[in-house]
């Protein structure tokens, strides 16, 4: 029996280990079914599910980056920007007046943004030889500055309206609400695939604990750390075209106040900051919990800087609860 038990102990520790997130995020989603207003209805989980589509695209894209021990502070700046330049193809171009050719424009330049992006931001770091938060911060102030720069320009405004309808079916309009959450659900899936069964997810693991001896070893380091860094400008630019469907206007504003969101959803999750642990699939439940502390706090009525509160500490406690489960496994 006491054999039994504590083999059922080991168990236990080790699933909370590679998962730390999932009883928490069970627990809150029972705990707001039952007792929040309004939460356990098809319109509120149709909304959860929506706001969870473009989070997990993103995230996604940043846990490439995190798990490579860097961070990419310019994928909230590469959604605004692609935002504002996919709404001017689809609203104010020569192209406007067809949405067959306007829609699939502004969709390749959105992306070519964030390949550009994610391009110039491993040029940075890989050649230039800057800390992954200097270079993406850098590149964050520009393209941000761009995406208002334009908007003023074209708008008089920070938002561009006259989008054509057929784009609102990529953020889920009326009964298509199924689209954005089939995409978030592929790019999961090709994130995952990548990462876990393909010699580049072996080389981005092996680079995230030790780029020297990675090189070392044969590793192309430097190739590596530039198509993370591409990926996540791509993944940004999807979540962009997403977002902006969704929203129905382009907005220079578009992710502004996202980025803690993605962030914690990665760090919560159980990625590690200094590289080489983690992945998407535990990227995928902590966007699951973030979003469903987002989409219950705003039910009960809490306020955005309540909503950042709680994620601020929910960092702190996911870092600290992934250090004494390792410790405490590592002295099982």
């Amino acid at each position: 029996m006491n054999m039994v038990w504590r083999q059922l102990r080991q168990n236990t520790l080790q699933a909370c280990r590679d998962a730390p997130i999932a009883p928490l995020l069970v627990v809150t989603f029972v705990l707001s079914a039952l007792f929040v207003p309004h939460f356990y209805t098809a319109y509120n989980l149709k909304n959860y599910l929506l706001q969870s589509a473009d989070l997990l695209i993103i995230s996604c894209g940043l846990t490439f980056v995190v798990l490579n021990g860097g961070i990419d502070f310019s994928v909230t700046s590469v959604m605004a920007l692609g935002s504002v330049v996919g709404a001017c193809i689809m609203a104010l171009s020569p192209l406007a007046p067809n949405p067959a050719l306007s829609i699939p424009a502004a969709i390749v330049a959105v992306l070519a943004i964030g390949l550009i992006v994610g391009l110039v931001n491993g040029f940075s770091i890989t050649v230039l030889k800057m800390p992954s938060f200097v270079a993406t911060l850098a590149t964050q102030l520009i393209v941000m500055g761009l995406a208002v720069q334009i908007a003023s320009m074209v708008s008089q405004t920070s938002s561009i309206a006259g989008l054509p309808e057929a784009f609102f079916v990529l953020g889920g309009e009326g009964s298509f609400f199924w689209v954005p959450i089939l995409i978030a659900a592929a790019v999961w899936a090709f994130s995952y695939w990548l990462l876990k069964y393909t010699l580049f997810g072996k080389q981005v693991y092996a680079t995230g604990v030790n780029p020297k001896v990675s090189y070392i070893c044969g590793i192309p380091v430097k190739r590596t750390i530039v198509l993370l860094l591409v990926i996540s400008g791509v993944f940004a630019g999807l979540a962009a075209v997403i977002a902006t469907a969704r929203n129905q206007v382009g907005m220079a504003s578009l992710g502004d106040k996202m980025f803690l969101t993605i962030i914690a959803s990665v760090i919560v999750g159980g990625t590690s900051t200094s590289g080489g642990s983690g992945g998407v699939g535990k990227t995928l439940l902590g966007v699951l919990f973030i979003t469903l502390i987002n989409n219950t706090m705003n039910l009960l009525g809490a306020g955005w800087y309540t909503i950042m509160i709680v994620l601020g500490v929910l960092i702190i406690v996911s870092a600290m609860s992934s250090w004494l489960l390792n410790n405490r496994g590592n002295r099982a």
